[in-house]
């Protein structure tokens, strides 16, 4: 049912997780940096998006962003899953959600990518504030990477809503709920599941795109510009 392409996409996506896993040390002062800088973020996420979270409207949907995408829990073990599943994916679900679930890997990794990176940098730090964050993503750099980072969020956030529009769509996947529990792979359930109906229960998903996109555009370009409270506006001089 689905393309090649798709496949493809999503299968690249899914080995490029597994591989940055891969270079994850299960402890030490690495992992122990990382682990501390994701749970740092996720506080910031969460502060900085507080009025969504707590809106009937929006609040799955930054669930699924946190629980889902964003590389602060364990995550690992769902995308073996999926790697283990593609074949059968391939012959049922449609072609948009195939390319959507791969996007989704994309997000994944590259905001994996870019922890590992500035985890290296906060090793020496003796806390994670605003103004140590700020200052290594400045000696991190690569502020059109990040910018692409952010466009890739609203990017697959408009193919998520899209998605969820087609018909048959959220039904389909719940079909699948018993097979994979049988199979084993219900975490990649919960994953799809998730997505959608967050989406399906935004019945629109601009505004909440408009304002993450807004927010970490303007933190971003405060950072580059040398502030040390990106988040001030949001979050006072926490988290």
């Amino acid at each position: 049912m689905g393309s090649s392409a798709a496949v493809d996409h999503l299968e690249r996506q899914i080995e490029r997780n597994l591989a940055i896993a891969a270079r994850i040390p299960a402890e030490g002062p690495l992992r122990a940096s990382l682990d501390r800088l994701q749970a740092w973020q996720r506080a910031r996420l969460q502060a900085t998006y507080a009025d969504l979270a707590a809106s009937p409207r929006y609040g799955a949907a930054c669930e699924f962003f946190l629980d889902e995408l964003y590389g602060g829990r364990d995550v690992h073990a769902r995308d073996r899953q999926l790697k283990r599943i593609v074949p059968v994916m391939r012959r049922f679900l449609p072609d948009h959600l195939l390319h959507a679930t791969g996007e989704a890997m994309r997000l994944q990794a590259v905001s994996l990518e870019f922890d590992f990176e500035l985890a290296r940098l906060l090793q020496g730090a003796e806390a994670i504030d605003q103004p140590a964050y700020a200052r290594a993503y400045r000696e991190q750099g690569g502020w059109t990477e990040r910018r692409d980072q952010i466009a890739l969020i609203r990017s697959l956030g408009e193919l998520l809503d899209e998605t969820v529009r087609r018909p048959f769509v959220r039904r389909l996947v719940r079909m699948m709920r018993t097979p994979a529990e049988m199979g084993g792979v219900e975490r990649l359930q919960r994953f799809l599941e998730h997505g959608l109906d967050s989406f399906a229960r935004m019945q629109g998903a601009k505004r909440f795109l408009d304002t993450i996109e807004a927010r970490e555009s303007e933190a971003l370009t405060a950072m580059q510009s040398g502030s040390d409270w990106p988040f001030e506006v949001w979050i006072g001089r926490g988290p």
